[in-house]
């Protein structure tokens, strides 16, 4: 299933590896996206030109290496990632400040219903996340401390995946994700969204993951938070940056 999970992640979606996208690891080599049973090496879909991970580690820690993973293919115990070297993914943040956040009716992972009609006159955070995305599970023990800060002041809390609801619920109760996340019992405490590719990719527009929108009252869409910022401690902000624009809104 892990391997079935990985190879859907990487030919439905584009990867962009870079500061944000590993920003919890120091090195490539620490993601469990890369086989450690195999020989990865990355090869350049313009000029065929054959890395490895150990030179495209020493670029990513330079701080130098933002590139797409979008394929990959095995030839016997060597896996090539297919990459396209680029400056940035552009941002979707001016897109939708300002903007009324779209209407739809969500069925969560346990089949209860979440649509406008419990969305009006509340406070509204959606984080765009996937169980493949290691930046996206580092954030999860902060998202769960806004829902124990905010459950009271009339905030609905959704998070969006293109992942199946299967996929979700194992992930949940994997030892990868106690290990990841250093507990016993992990739990996301937002109400989890399955099956969204097509509204995460052609109505929202989403490049980046994770990517949270903070919706007001009125509905219109009052911050959008793309990627993962970090503290000093190289622990993710997004209890403080949500916090923030919260606060001005409560």
């Amino acid at each position: 299933m892990k391997g079935r999970i990985i190879i859907k992640y990487i030919l439905s979606m584009v990867c962009l590896v870079n500061a944000k996208a590993f920003s919890q690891y120091k090195s490539l080599t620490e993601s469990p996206m890369f086989k450690k049973d195999k020989v990865n090496l990355f090869q350049d879909s313009l000029g065929k030109k054959v890395y490895t991970l150990a030179h495209m580690d020493s670029l990513y820690q330079a701080g130098q290496a933002k590139f797409q993973i979008y394929n990959f293919h095995m030839s016997g115990d060597t896996i090539f990632w297919h990459l396209r070297f680029i400056t940035e993914l552009p941002a979707i943040r001016p897109e939708w400040i300002n903007k009324a956040f779209p209407r739809v009716r969500f069925k969560d992972i346990n089949n209860v219903e979440a649509g406008n009609d419990a969305f009006r006159g509340k406070l509204l955070i959606v984080n765009c996340w996937s169980v493949t995305c290691g930046p996206c599970v580092a954030e999860i023990p902060y998202l769960n401390k806004l829902v124990d800060s905010l459950v009271e002041k009339g905030v609905v809390f959704l998070a969006l995946t293109y992942d199946e609801p299967g996929e979700i619920k194992k992930f949940l109760g994997s030892e990868k994700l106690k290990k990841f996340l250093h507990t016993e019992k992990p739990v996301f405490n937002f109400q989890l969204i399955a099956d969204q590719k097509d509204f995460l990719d052609n109505t929202l527009g989403v490049k980046n993951y994770p990517t949270t929108f903070v919706v007001g009252r009125d509905g219109m869409i009052k911050e959008v938070i793309e990627g993962v910022n970090l503290d000093k401690l190289r622990q993710p902000k997004a209890y403080e940056e949500i916090m923030d624009v919260i606060g001005k809104l409560l």
